[in-house]
């Protein structure tokens, strides 16, 4: 398989402008291309943010009908896409569908004068979860010529010094007893490798998490699912809201995780919190990742090492009304898989974060901005 990076995260929503309203504002996203009237492309309105080395996608339901529509009747806002970098669509296609993936679109060529040509193709797998396959002639060209109309960016857009530098990885929250089926599809249909194992108890609840990667890292799915002999937790509550399996959360990965939290903490991200005692074990663990600890407890990071280097995580909180999908952002030094350490403090983290949510009077509001994001 020639699949080796993550090109795009595609997002369906209730409201793409409003979708994108809140990423610009809140993680200094830009929009750098929209969706031509007419093309019949997408579903509805839809656009293309960058910021640094990530793109999202943001297209809006459109017309009940639709599927656009019918995927966010069940699951709200959410990931219905994520789409790989592919050096040869065609055949990455051909071995996909052949083994088992759903042909959902035949490789197609996208191209105008100048643009640079695109070609691609989208097979699903069997919760709906849908795989572009992208191969661009010109990697920094349009992004799809003659169907997406690049934008310039405006003087407030696209910081110099952008702070997210990829998806560093995506989580998948599944059904109790499908993880080995998940990751047997992935390295099957995308020649993904199965790289690491976990299980982590957190209040009750027992889960197993496995990773699978591309051979450069550039694709990496944490899969995690909760154990039936476990209490009830985050991600039954997950698969509830969601209407079934689905993309958990994403990850950024930065080279300034300090900067990075300030920044979008100024902008109104809500981190979640990290108690104080954690900071007090990190010298027993020998974890020094070239930040004060002062720094770390004041901006509830967290830090964990593999056999490789070190890594700093944090979350953030759900801006959806069903709290389904939020965001990470993890620095990697030199760090290649994830410290058990951190895999079981970012979910109490989440657990916290439930319970404080299923114990409040009222609804906790999301970003503002986001009100609208059903």
């Amino acid at each position: 398989m020639t699949v080796h990076a993550v090109d795009h995260v595609g997002l369906q929503v209730a409201d793409a402008a409003e979708a994108a309203r809140y990423f610009c504002d809140a993680y200094g996203f830009h929009i750098e291309a929209e969706a031509d009237a007419g093309t019949g492309f997408a579903d509805g309105h839809s656009l293309v943010l960058a910021h640094g080395g990530v793109r999202l996608v943001v297209t809006s339901a459109g017309h009940p009908e639709q599927s656009g529509a019918e995927f966010v009747a069940r699951h709200g806002d959410g990931v219905r896409d994520v789409a790989f970098s592919s050096t040869d669509v065609a055949a990455d296609f051909a071995r996909a569908v052949a083994a088992g993936a759903e042909a959902v679109q035949e490789p197609q060529v996208f191209e105008e004068d100048g643009a640079g040509r695109v070609v691609v193709a989208v097979i699903g797998t069997h919760e709906g979860l849908l795989h572009s396959l992208v191969q661009r002639d010109t990697p920094d060209g349009a992004f799809l010529p003659g169907r997406y109309r690049p934008l310039p960016v405006a003087a407030s857009g696209e910081p110099a010094a952008p702070l997210l530098r990829s998806v560093d990885h995506l989580a998948l929250c599944l059904a109790p007893g499908s993880l080995d089926t998940w990751v047997s599809f992935y390295e099957r249909a995308l020649g993904l490798r199965h790289t690491y194992n976990e299980s982590i108890k957190v209040g009750g609840q027992v889960m197993d998490s496995k990773v699978v990667q591309d051979e450069t890292r550039g694709i990496t799915f944490t899969m995690v699912e909760p154990r039936a002999e476990g209490k009830r937790g985050q991600l039954h509550d997950f698969l509830d809201n969601f209407g079934g399996p689905g993309v958990q959360h994403i990850a950024f990965g930065t080279d300034a995780i300090t900067d990075a939290v300030r920044d979008l903490a100024g902008r109104g991200v809500e981190f979640l919190s990290t108690p104080a005692e954690y900071y007090n074990g990190l010298a027993g663990r020998g974890i020094d990742v070239g930040v004060e600890t002062e720094v770390l407890r004041e901006l509830s990071l967290l830090v964990d090492q593999d056999e490789w280097g070190h890594l700093i995580q944090i979350f953030t909180r759900s801006p959806y009304p069903r709290r389904t999908v939020f965001f990470e952002l993890i620095q990697r030094v030199e760090a290649r898989t994830f410290g058990s350490g951190n895999i079981k403090a970012l979910y109490e983290a989440v657990e916290r974060e439930r319970t404080r949510a299923a114990g409040s009077d009222e609804e906790t509001s999301p970003a503002p901005a986001m009100t609208a994001a059903r």
